[in-house]
Protein backbone atom coordinates (compact mmCIF):
# COMPACT_ATOMS: atom_id res chain seq x y z
CA UNK A 1 0.00 0.00 0.00
CA UNK A 2 1.37 3.41 -0.95
CA UNK A 3 0.34 6.76 0.52
CA UNK A 4 1.41 10.09 -0.92
CA UNK A 5 1.10 12.33 2.13
CA UNK A 6 2.45 11.24 5.50
CA UNK A 7 0.76 14.17 7.26
CA UNK A 8 -2.74 13.01 6.41
CA UNK A 9 -4.57 10.95 9.01
CA UNK A 10 -6.02 7.96 7.16
CA UNK A 11 -9.10 5.98 8.10
CA UNK A 12 -9.31 2.33 7.10
CA UNK A 13 -12.90 1.51 8.04
CA UNK A 14 -13.91 0.97 4.40
CA UNK A 15 -10.54 0.65 2.66
CA UNK A 16 -9.61 -2.44 0.68
CA UNK A 17 -6.63 -3.16 2.94
CA UNK A 18 -8.71 -2.99 6.10
CA UNK A 19 -11.59 -5.02 4.68
CA UNK A 20 -9.28 -7.57 3.09
CA UNK A 21 -7.44 -8.14 6.34
CA UNK A 22 -10.68 -8.89 8.17
CA UNK A 23 -11.73 -11.39 5.49
CA UNK A 24 -8.41 -13.22 5.81
CA UNK A 25 -8.68 -13.24 9.60
CA UNK A 26 -12.18 -14.70 9.45
CA UNK A 27 -10.98 -17.51 7.21
CA UNK A 28 -7.94 -18.51 9.24
CA UNK A 29 -8.73 -17.33 12.76
CA UNK A 30 -9.25 -20.28 15.08
CA UNK A 31 -11.53 -18.18 17.29
CA UNK A 32 -14.28 -18.91 14.80
CA UNK A 33 -14.37 -22.60 15.73
CA UNK A 34 -16.55 -23.62 18.66
CA UNK A 35 -13.67 -25.49 20.31
CA UNK A 36 -11.33 -22.48 20.25
CA UNK A 37 -14.07 -20.06 21.28
CA UNK A 38 -14.60 -22.12 24.43
CA UNK A 39 -10.92 -21.63 25.33
CA UNK A 40 -10.92 -17.87 24.88
CA UNK A 41 -9.72 -15.64 27.69
CA UNK A 42 -12.37 -15.27 30.40
CA UNK A 43 -11.89 -11.49 30.46
CA UNK A 44 -12.66 -11.34 26.74
CA UNK A 45 -15.84 -13.31 27.32
CA UNK A 46 -16.88 -10.98 30.13
CA UNK A 47 -16.32 -7.92 27.95
CA UNK A 48 -18.17 -9.64 25.08
CA UNK A 49 -15.49 -9.60 22.40
CA UNK A 50 -17.03 -11.60 19.57
CA UNK A 51 -15.25 -13.04 16.54
CA UNK A 52 -15.82 -9.96 14.40
CA UNK A 53 -14.33 -7.72 17.10
CA UNK A 54 -11.33 -10.01 17.49
CA UNK A 55 -10.63 -9.78 13.75
CA UNK A 56 -10.91 -6.00 13.75
CA UNK A 57 -8.54 -5.77 16.73
CA UNK A 58 -5.83 -7.95 15.16
CA UNK A 59 -6.17 -6.25 11.77
CA UNK A 60 -5.89 -2.86 13.44
CA UNK A 61 -2.48 -3.76 14.83
CA UNK A 62 -1.35 -5.19 11.51
CA UNK A 63 -2.20 -1.85 9.92
CA UNK A 64 -0.41 0.02 12.72
CA UNK A 65 2.73 -2.06 12.11
CA UNK A 66 2.55 -1.27 8.37
CA UNK A 67 2.30 2.45 9.15
CA UNK A 68 5.18 2.34 11.63
CA UNK A 69 7.41 0.41 9.23
CA UNK A 70 6.79 2.96 6.47
CA UNK A 71 7.06 6.06 8.67
CA UNK A 72 3.46 7.21 8.34
CA UNK A 73 1.42 9.01 11.00
CA UNK A 74 -0.57 6.78 13.33
CA UNK A 75 -4.14 6.45 11.98
CA UNK A 76 -7.43 6.28 13.82
CA UNK A 77 -9.67 3.25 13.47
CA UNK A 78 -13.43 3.83 13.68
CA UNK A 79 -12.66 7.27 15.10
CA UNK A 80 -10.42 5.99 17.92
CA UNK A 81 -6.68 5.72 18.47
CA UNK A 82 -5.29 2.17 18.63
CA UNK A 83 -4.58 0.82 22.13
CA UNK A 84 -3.07 -2.42 23.32
CA UNK A 85 -5.78 -4.06 25.37
CA UNK A 86 -5.04 -5.43 28.85
CA UNK A 87 -7.29 -8.25 30.10
CA UNK A 88 -9.45 -7.38 27.08
CA UNK A 89 -9.99 -3.82 28.35
CA UNK A 90 -10.09 -1.75 25.18
CA UNK A 91 -8.58 1.45 26.62
CA UNK A 92 -6.96 0.39 29.91
CA UNK A 93 -5.46 3.76 30.83
CA UNK A 94 -8.81 5.54 30.44
CA UNK A 95 -10.48 2.80 32.51
CA UNK A 96 -7.90 3.32 35.26
CA UNK A 97 -8.24 7.12 35.19
CA UNK A 98 -12.05 6.89 35.25
CA UNK A 99 -11.79 4.57 38.26
CA UNK A 100 -9.69 7.16 40.11
CA UNK A 101 -12.38 9.79 39.46
CA UNK A 102 -15.06 7.40 40.71
CA UNK A 103 -13.05 6.51 43.81
CA UNK A 104 -12.45 10.15 44.81
CA UNK A 105 -16.13 10.97 44.20
CA UNK A 106 -17.35 8.04 46.32
CA UNK A 107 -14.92 8.94 49.10
CA UNK A 108 -16.26 12.49 49.30
CA UNK A 109 -19.85 11.25 49.04
CA UNK A 110 -19.24 9.23 52.18
CA UNK A 111 -17.76 12.30 53.90
CA UNK A 112 -20.83 14.42 53.11
CA UNK A 113 -23.19 11.62 54.10
CA UNK A 114 -21.52 11.23 57.52
CA UNK A 115 -21.31 14.97 58.24
CA UNK A 116 -24.82 16.19 57.43
CA UNK A 117 -28.35 14.99 57.98
CA UNK A 118 -30.36 15.27 54.79
CA UNK A 119 -33.40 16.73 56.55
CA UNK A 120 -31.48 19.41 58.46
CA UNK A 121 -28.66 20.74 56.27
CA UNK A 122 -29.37 23.26 53.47
CA UNK A 123 -28.84 21.99 49.89
CA UNK A 124 -27.62 18.57 51.04
CA UNK A 125 -30.44 16.65 49.25
CA UNK A 126 -29.44 18.39 46.02
CA UNK A 127 -25.77 17.57 46.53
CA UNK A 128 -26.55 13.89 47.07
CA UNK A 129 -28.39 13.82 43.74
CA UNK A 130 -25.49 15.68 42.13
CA UNK A 131 -22.92 13.22 43.44
CA UNK A 132 -24.95 10.16 42.46
CA UNK A 133 -25.20 11.46 38.89
CA UNK A 134 -21.40 11.85 38.86
CA UNK A 135 -20.86 8.38 40.30
CA UNK A 136 -23.07 6.74 37.68
CA UNK A 137 -21.34 8.77 34.96
CA UNK A 138 -17.89 7.56 36.03
CA UNK A 139 -19.09 3.96 36.20
CA UNK A 140 -20.29 4.19 32.61
CA UNK A 141 -17.07 5.93 31.61
CA UNK A 142 -15.18 2.88 32.89
CA UNK A 143 -17.53 0.51 31.07
CA UNK A 144 -17.32 2.45 27.80
CA UNK A 145 -13.52 2.61 27.82
CA UNK A 146 -13.38 -1.07 28.74
CA UNK A 147 -15.65 -2.03 25.85
CA UNK A 148 -16.82 0.36 23.14
CA UNK A 149 -20.28 -0.64 21.88
CA UNK A 150 -23.27 1.39 20.72
CA UNK A 151 -24.90 1.00 24.14
CA UNK A 152 -21.83 1.87 26.22
CA UNK A 153 -21.04 4.83 23.96
CA UNK A 154 -24.58 6.19 24.30
CA UNK A 155 -24.58 5.79 28.08
CA UNK A 156 -21.12 7.35 28.46
CA UNK A 157 -21.90 10.38 26.31
CA UNK A 158 -25.35 10.89 27.85
CA UNK A 159 -24.12 10.70 31.43
CA UNK A 160 -21.02 12.79 30.74
CA UNK A 161 -23.33 15.59 29.60
CA UNK A 162 -25.53 14.98 32.66
CA UNK A 163 -22.50 15.51 34.90
CA UNK A 164 -21.48 18.71 33.10
CA UNK A 165 -25.02 20.11 33.09
CA UNK A 166 -25.42 19.25 36.78
CA UNK A 167 -22.36 21.39 37.47
CA UNK A 168 -24.04 24.26 35.62
CA UNK A 169 -27.36 23.63 37.40
CA UNK A 170 -25.56 23.53 40.76
CA UNK A 171 -24.23 27.03 40.12
CA UNK A 172 -27.74 28.26 39.29
CA UNK A 173 -29.21 26.57 42.38
CA UNK A 174 -26.53 27.97 44.71
CA UNK A 175 -26.61 31.49 43.28
CA UNK A 176 -30.40 31.56 43.65
CA UNK A 177 -30.48 29.66 46.94
CA UNK A 178 -32.96 32.09 48.50
CA UNK A 179 -35.16 32.40 45.39
CA UNK A 180 -36.90 29.05 45.09
CA UNK A 181 -39.42 29.93 42.39
CA UNK A 182 -36.77 31.50 40.14
CA UNK A 183 -34.60 28.40 40.60
CA UNK A 184 -37.40 26.16 39.38
CA UNK A 185 -38.16 28.45 36.43
CA UNK A 186 -34.52 28.30 35.28
CA UNK A 187 -33.74 24.66 36.05
CA UNK A 188 -36.77 23.06 34.38
CA UNK A 189 -35.82 24.27 30.85
CA UNK A 190 -32.28 22.96 31.42
CA UNK A 191 -33.58 19.53 32.39
CA UNK A 192 -35.93 19.58 29.38
CA UNK A 193 -33.05 20.45 27.07
CA UNK A 194 -30.98 17.59 28.47
CA UNK A 195 -33.80 15.09 27.90
CA UNK A 196 -34.30 16.36 24.33
CA UNK A 197 -30.56 16.07 23.65
CA UNK A 198 -30.42 12.50 24.94
CA UNK A 199 -33.45 11.55 22.83
CA UNK A 200 -31.72 13.14 19.85
CA UNK A 201 -28.64 10.97 20.46
CA UNK A 202 -30.72 7.86 21.05
CA UNK A 203 -32.51 8.24 17.73
CA UNK A 204 -29.21 7.83 15.93
CA UNK A 205 -28.33 11.48 15.29
CA UNK A 206 -24.91 11.09 16.92
CA UNK A 207 -23.18 14.32 15.98
CA UNK A 208 -19.88 14.16 17.88
CA UNK A 209 -18.91 17.77 17.13
CA UNK A 210 -22.29 19.10 18.26
CA UNK A 211 -22.21 16.98 21.41
CA UNK A 212 -18.71 18.25 22.21
CA UNK A 213 -19.80 21.87 21.71
CA UNK A 214 -22.76 21.37 24.07
CA UNK A 215 -20.47 19.92 26.75
CA UNK A 216 -17.92 22.71 26.36
CA UNK A 217 -20.64 25.38 26.45
CA UNK A 218 -22.20 24.17 29.70
CA UNK A 219 -18.82 23.35 31.24
CA UNK A 220 -17.33 26.78 30.51
CA UNK A 221 -20.57 28.51 31.52
CA UNK A 222 -20.57 26.65 34.84
CA UNK A 223 -16.95 27.64 35.42
CA UNK A 224 -17.71 31.29 34.73
CA UNK A 225 -20.78 31.32 36.99
CA UNK A 226 -18.95 29.68 39.85
CA UNK A 227 -15.87 31.89 39.41
CA UNK A 228 -18.06 35.00 39.45
CA UNK A 229 -19.75 33.76 42.61
CA UNK A 230 -16.32 33.17 44.23
CA UNK A 231 -15.26 36.71 43.39
CA UNK A 232 -18.49 38.08 44.88
CA UNK A 233 -17.99 36.09 48.10
CA UNK A 234 -14.39 37.27 48.33
CA UNK A 235 -15.58 40.88 48.06
CA UNK A 236 -17.91 40.16 50.98
CA UNK A 237 -14.97 38.96 53.08
CA UNK A 238 -15.54 35.20 52.75
CA UNK A 239 -12.45 33.16 51.92
CA UNK A 240 -13.76 29.58 52.12
CA UNK A 241 -14.67 29.33 48.37
CA UNK A 242 -10.95 29.27 47.45
CA UNK A 243 -11.19 25.54 46.79
CA UNK A 244 -14.01 26.15 44.33
CA UNK A 245 -11.99 28.80 42.51
CA UNK A 246 -9.02 26.41 42.29
CA UNK A 247 -11.41 23.75 41.00
CA UNK A 248 -12.59 26.08 38.21
CA UNK A 249 -9.04 27.02 37.17
CA UNK A 250 -7.84 23.41 37.34
CA UNK A 251 -10.76 21.94 35.39
CA UNK A 252 -10.54 24.70 32.78
CA UNK A 253 -6.84 24.05 32.27
CA UNK A 254 -7.37 20.29 32.10
CA UNK A 255 -10.04 20.76 29.42
CA UNK A 256 -7.33 21.69 26.92
CA UNK A 257 -6.22 18.04 26.95
CA UNK A 258 -9.68 16.97 25.78
CA UNK A 259 -9.79 19.60 23.06
CA UNK A 260 -6.31 18.70 21.75
CA UNK A 261 -6.72 15.22 20.29
CA UNK A 262 -3.31 13.56 20.21
CA UNK A 263 -2.12 9.97 19.62
CA UNK A 264 -1.22 7.79 22.61
CA UNK A 265 2.24 7.81 24.16
CA UNK A 266 3.06 4.78 26.32
CA UNK A 267 -0.63 3.90 26.28
CA UNK A 268 -1.83 7.37 27.34
CA UNK A 269 -3.64 9.57 24.84
CA UNK A 270 -4.79 13.10 25.66
CA UNK A 271 -8.28 11.88 26.60
CA UNK A 272 -6.89 9.43 29.17
CA UNK A 273 -4.56 12.14 30.51
CA UNK A 274 -7.55 14.47 30.81
CA UNK A 275 -9.37 11.91 32.98
CA UNK A 276 -6.20 11.43 35.03
CA UNK A 277 -5.81 15.16 35.71
CA UNK A 278 -9.46 15.46 36.82
CA UNK A 279 -9.19 12.68 39.42
CA UNK A 280 -8.27 15.06 42.32
CA UNK A 281 -11.02 17.55 41.41
CA UNK A 282 -13.84 15.84 43.37
CA UNK A 283 -11.74 16.23 46.53
CA UNK A 284 -11.52 19.98 45.95
CA UNK A 285 -15.12 20.50 44.89
CA UNK A 286 -16.82 18.49 47.62
CA UNK A 287 -14.62 19.94 50.36
CA UNK A 288 -15.92 23.30 49.17
CA UNK A 289 -19.45 21.86 49.33
CA UNK A 290 -18.85 20.84 52.96
CA UNK A 291 -17.61 24.35 53.83
CA UNK A 292 -20.53 25.94 52.00
CA UNK A 293 -23.14 23.79 53.74
CA UNK A 294 -21.61 24.75 57.09
CA UNK A 295 -21.81 28.41 56.05
CA UNK A 296 -25.47 28.03 55.09
CA UNK A 297 -26.20 26.31 58.40
CA UNK A 298 -24.75 29.28 60.29
CA UNK A 299 -26.87 31.71 58.25
CA UNK A 300 -29.95 29.57 58.84
CA UNK A 301 -29.40 29.61 62.60
CA UNK A 302 -28.90 33.39 62.54
CA UNK A 303 -32.25 33.84 60.77
CA UNK A 304 -33.94 31.54 63.28
CA UNK A 305 -32.55 33.58 66.18
CA UNK A 306 -33.80 36.83 64.61
CA UNK A 307 -37.32 35.43 64.32
CA UNK A 308 -37.49 34.57 68.03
Amino acid sequence: MGYADKSVTLHFDMSSGWTGCQVIEKVKNADFTEEAAALRDTSCKLTMWDCHDECRYHCMWRMVNVFNENGYNLPKFHGKWPFKRIMCLQEPTSVFASFLNLASTMYMHKEIWMRFRVSEAPMVPFWHIFIMVCEVAWVWSMIFHARDTLLTEFMDYSLALAMVMMLFISAVVRLLHEHRLLRVVLVLPLVSYYVAHVVYLHEGHFDYDYNMKVNVFFGVSAGLLWSGWCWYQYRRGLSYPWRLLLFCVWSGSALTLELVDGPPLLGWDTHALWHLTTAPLPLLFYKFVIDDVKHLQVKQKEREIKTL
